[in-house]
């Protein structure tokens, strides 16, 4: 039997000089929620700081649009996974706006 995880790894890239991650899991009372971080000379290049953090929560109300949305009934994670891992990673912001699914929007540049 195969069961859901409650947290999947998206992106997890790593260089000499920078590191990238993406998780996607629900927190908070079913709440599904994305977390970022790059971290490296890239950022710093980009933003003039080393550190970009971010997170898109998918309240837990709106998580059944997000299902139709990827047309599944279960296993959501599995799908993100499935779908949006590796280079697709970058897709995800653009895949709710798109789709209609509110999410609410958290970021932090610094160190």
């Amino acid at each position: 039997m195969f069961f859901e995880p409650k947290e999947v790894v998206l992106r997890d890239e790593r260089t000499k000089t920078d590191r990238r991650s993406l998780t996607a899991g629900y927190k908070r009372g079913r709440d599904l929620v994305f977390e970022g971080q790059d971290i490296g000379e890239g950022v710093e290049a980009f933003w003039g700081y080393d550190e970009y953090e971010w997170a898109w929560t998918v309240k837990a109300h709106d998580v059944p649009k997000l299902m139709l949305a990827l047309n599944v009934r279960q296993k959501l994670l599995t799908e993100i996974r499935r779908r949006f891992s590796g280079p697709n990673a970058s897709r995800v912001e653009t895949f709710l706006k798109e789709n209609e699914v509110p999410y609410l929007s958290w970021s932090r540049v610094g160190d």
